[in-house]
């Protein structure tokens, strides 16, 4: 009973640290680092006739690569936070398909390349959106990649100690309506902390009727992974017959399995992945594969599904992760979106022309300097 207490406190002690520590910065900016990397490889390997599949595997393994020469003989975990996912057009989001599913890259398509790392449990996400092919990117997937980019810069800029999420999402809603689109239902911005995705405090992309999301301060040396996710449509995804591939133990549910392989399966997947979503890519064994289906059944396993808007709309994602440091907001992920994306649509907005004006940080004064100089 004993060491079980003392474990008990030593997880709360170290959950208890926040970016007030350089080391927690240190492990969020490396995160950061490789996961930048690793989805501006995918990204440069986004052409026409390139495979989905090979794509997402890439993307993986440029992440097990990068974190395999750092913090070695170290008791630290380290590895994908979100398997890599590449969806395209329609598709919202978690396409990461296995090699028989897979399909290959058109001129045209709209790609959504999306991923995590973690170190230590300290989780960096990103998403980007490119187009297929060369030339200037116009019309819908132009205005539905800059709605998404704008509402990004939007977001930095309000990301502040003392500020309230209630007061970002109707900024939001502005800023996506002013290019003709809509933020997809049920997407959000989270409040990252060790080893979880999901923290409590959450910023909505649009108010959904009956989906009241609790009114939030942010606070300083927070962390978020700011989510924007836009449709030229309506903004309703829905299920369609897509194979799910990306799964997540979920925490608190027990079951007494009665299958061999389902227990077989839960046992490599708690070895594996215990906290943080995964691919099926991972799991060749097919026994294992049959085994998460009843994994899933007995709801041990949250699916992270395959969600669409209609067929003739353009979705675009851009995700990035911030932390909230005394100097300002620090991003420690997130790729810049290409000059050649023109959307003949701008904001029109006189608050939201003014807030994008603003620096991200703050200037220094002339004052803070010479004091700054002073403790020198």
């Amino acid at each position: 009973e004993v060491d079980k207490l003392a474990a008990g406190e030593k997880e709360e002690e170290e959950e208890e640290f926040d970016c007030s520590v350089p080391e927690v910065v240190n492990k969020y900016q490396f995160a950061g680092k490789v996961a930048n990397a690793a989805i501006a490889k995918v990204q440069a390997e986004c052409v026409v006739g390139k495979d989905v599949a090979e794509l997402c595997l890439l993307g993986d393994s440029i992440i097990n690569q990068e974190l395999a020469n750092v913090y070695k003989g170290k008791k630290i975990e380290k590895g994908i936070a979100f398997p890599t996912c590449v969806s395209l057009n329609n598709c919202c989001g978690h396409f990461s398909p296995l090699k028989e599913d897979s399909i290959q890259l058109k001129e045209g398509d709209v790609a959504k390349i999306d991923l995590g790392v973690q170190v230590d449990g300290y989780v960096a996400l990103v998403a980007t959106t490119v187009v297929i092919g060369t030339g200037d990117i116009t019309g819908p997937a132009a205005d539905a990649i800059m709605a998404a980019k704008t509402a990004a810069e939007v977001i930095i800029r309000c990301l502040k100690p003392g500020k309230k999420n209630v007061e970002i999402t109707p900024l939001l809603e502005k800023c996506v309506e002013a290019y003709g689109c809509k933020a997809v239902d049920g997407v959000v911005s989270h409040q990252l902390k060790r080893f979880t995705t999901d923290g409590t405090k959450v910023i909505t992309n649009k108010n959904v009727p009956g989906h009241q999301v609790e009114e939030a301060t942010f606070e300083p040396h927070e962390a978020y992974a700011v989510d924007i996710v836009v449709s030229t449509g309506e903004g309703k995804c829905r299920e369609l017959d897509t194979k799910c591939t990306v799964f997540k133990r979920a925490p608190d549910q027990k079951y007494n399995l009665k299958m061999k392989t389902a227990r077989e399966a839960l046992f490599k997947i708690e070895k594996a992945h215990p906290k943080m979503p995964f691919s099926l890519r991972d799991f060749d064994d097919p026994r294992v594969r049959l085994g998460i289906t009843e994994c899933v059944r007995h709801e041990l396993l949250q699916p992270h599904p395959v969600l669409y808007e209609k067929d003739t709309e353009k979705v675009a994602q851009i995700k990035f992760c911030v932390l909230l440091m005394p100097s300002g907001p620090l991003k420690v992920t997130g790729l810049d979106i290409p000059e050649n994306v023109k959307s003949d649509k701008q904001i029109e907005d006189e608050e939201l022309i003014e807030l994008l004006k603003q620096p991200i940080k703050a200037k220094k004064g002339k004052k803070k300097k010479e004091e700054e100089a002073k403790k020198e």
